[in-house]
């Protein structure tokens, strides 16, 4: 008799594609299965900042960051921001009425976790300002007192991967 661990593991394997390297732009972050609880927390930090920054929710957006944590400005590639400059970056965006209804499209390309730190490439696709923006981005994670927080967000703007 086959156990139930072991029929979810073949379906797994054969039926879900996890994500990495060699599948192309990566697999949808509401699609993604982790691997294992890390990926999972890891995973569910992606999706909130997603989603709250489609409810235009700045204080769950935050909820994902960690105290300290910067982001590569988008009006400035050469510019970091602190925590304070993020939750003010989105806030600005927010009041912008010229932002319109936002969309986050994140594929997880593939997850890096090292003890305490993690990396996640991702591509991605923004929608806002009445037109699709693509990234590569690298969002970077730490586990303090045992909880993952977004630590650092780095991006680069890319060509459409997409048909538009």
């Amino acid at each position: 008799m086959v156990s139930a661990r072991a029929v979810f593991l073949a379906a797994s394997l054969l039926f879900v594609n996890p994500a990495g390297a060699d599948h192309g732009i990566g697999v949808l972050a509401s699609e993604y299965v982790p691997r294992n609880e890390d990926e999972a927390a890891i995973v569910r930090l992606i999706r909130t900042v997603g989603e709250c920054w489609e409810r235009k929710d700045v204080d769950q957006i935050m909820s994902a960051y960690a105290p300290d944590a910067t982001q590569r400005a988008w009006d400035n590639p050469d510019v970091m921001r602190d925590y304070q400059g993020i939750r003010n970056e989105a806030l600005g965006a927010f009041r912008d009425p010229d932002l319109g209804g936002v969309r986050f499209d994140d594929w997880i390309h593939r997850i890096y976790i090292a003890n305490n730190t993690a990396a996640v490439e991702i591509n991605q696709r923004f929608h806002g300002w009445r037109r699709d923006h693509y990234y590569r981005d690298v969002w970077m994670f730490l586990r303090r007192e045992g909880k993952w927080l977004l630590f650092r967000y780095d991006y680069e703007p890319q060509p459409p991967f997409l048909p538009q």
